[in-house]
């Protein structure tokens, strides 16, 4: 496969190394801890805190983590936001920020600043339509037809069979809707390279998904994608009569008190997000594809292509529900855990986290093991950016990490993974 990364989803493929002097590893921009009350997940109450000895250490031991990920994978910059309760039980905060907002540059990566986090928008769409089932607005067994009307995804044929009214909300949640990834799709690329500045409607990325035709009979198989959010997200509008974005910041993103997390091309944060790198088969394709070689003289930075010096539209609107959170990583890190403490009763929390038959995979969200302790997770890919968020129930320990690089060997939920060690390692 040509394309190794995505313009929204979660790639499995292993990445080459590159070998690029030009990248800089800085200081950290900041490390801040602050802390909020856990019993009222609701607000975000924070105050300044007297950094500890313990804290001081675990800072220390998280950044050594964090340099020898940057070094070897020569990304430019990385934000982590680390939830865990403090000793007075109260949920602190530890935001770190290091390396540098552009290859070759010197502006450090501050705690402010915003990045791109892909597919990690999934589980929010997720948890808001698993909230509209608990209202008994929406089905999980009923078909998309039910909500967007016969005919919605007409000559969704395979093998003679047109099954578009036969998908399920639950298939499209869990990814057994058949559904073929755009992100791994030169030929997308090459769509989206002739209109980088006209934003694409979520129909027409529907519409493609449908005339690729079921990878496999819906319900029989799992395939990673990110159409089945994005009708989702259709879903969700015609259900409650409102943009997917406001029923996400009035459902998830305001009761967690995370008011710096904002769903393209919607809405935008106050500040660009830091630039975003590709390299390696991505950076191939970019330059071989018209659309995106016409830009590769100012793009090029050694060995990798600065996608933020194209047009934007495409890139921020291709994903949306599926794919299109920009935030600072704080307030990423708290809606993530709100997902598992707050926003669902436990019937709906039960089925978030319930794999299906074909995959560890639950209705938006990864169910998995760290060091023997059960971990729910997502990643997310597009282009410029990679991120991993994870959240540990037994630890009530939140980790959100993402770098302005992508594909990153080893991948960035190595990352995740060595600072939640050293977490465990300090209880």
């Amino acid at each position: 496969m040509l394309i190794t990364s995505a313009l929204v989803a979660c790639s499995s493929a292993t990445p080459t190394q590159e070998t690029d002097s030009s990248t800089s590893v800085a200081a950290p921009t900041a490390i801040e801890t602050t802390t909020s009350v856990a019993e009222d997940t609701t607000t975000t109450t924070e105050v300044a805190t007297t950094t500890t000895l313990a804290v001081d250490d675990i800072e220390a031991r998280i950044n050594a983590v964090i340099d020898e990920f940057l070094a070897t994978t020569l990304t430019p910059g990385v934000t982590v936001s680390i939830l865990q309760p403090s000793s007075n039980g109260e949920i602190e905060a530890i935001n770190i920020a290091r390396g540098v907002r552009e290859a070759r540059g010197s502006e450090t990566v501050s705690t402010s600043d915003y990045f791109r986090w892909g597919s990690i928008t999934k589980t929010m769409t997720s948890v808001v339509m698993l909230q509209l089932v608990e209202e008994g607005l929406v089905d999980l067994d009923a078909s998309v037809s039910t909500y967007l009307g016969s005919g919605w995804a007409a000559g969704y044929e395979l093998d003679g069979v047109d099954y578009g009214d036969a998908i399920t909300i639950r298939q499209i949640l869990q990814h057994t809707d058949g559904f073929a990834e755009f992100a791994f799709d030169l030929g997308f690329y090459a769509l989206a390279s002739v209109r980088l500045a006209t934003p694409f409607e979520p129909e027409e990325i529907i519409a493609w998904a449908v005339d690729r035709g079921p990878q496999y009979e819906p319900g029989t198989d799992y395939e990673y994608n990110t159409v089945g959010h994005i009708i989702a997200g259709l879903v969700i509008e015609e259900v409650t009569g409102n943009p997917a974005h406001i029923e996400l910041r009035n459902r998830l993103f305001d009761p967690a008190g995370a008011t710096e997390v904002y769903l393209a091309p919607q809405e935008s944060p106050p500040n660009d997000t830091v630039s975003g790198y590709v390299r390696g088969e991505l950076k191939t394709a970019l330059d071989f594809v018209p659309g995106f070689a016409a830009f590769s003289a100012e793009a090029t930075v050694g060995a990798y292509y600065n996608i933020s010096v194209i047009p934007q539209e495409v890139l921020r609107s291709a994903g949306w529900t599926g794919g299109g959170i920009e935030a600072q990583a704080e307030d990423l890190a708290r809606v993530f855990r709100s997902e598992f403490t707050s926003a669902l009763s436990d019937n709906m929390l039960n089925q978030f986290v319930t794999p299906s038959e074909f995959s560890n995979y639950g209705l938006g969200i990864t169910v998995s093991e760290v060091n023997g302790i059960e971990t729910y997770s997502h990643g997310g890919g597009v282009p410029g950016f990679r991120s991993h968020a994870a959240y540990m129930p037994a630890l009530d320990l939140t980790i959100a990490v993402s770098a302005n690089l992508i594909p990153i060997d080893p991948d960035i939920e190595t990352l995740a993974i060595d600072i939640a060690e050293v977490i465990i390692d300090n209880l």
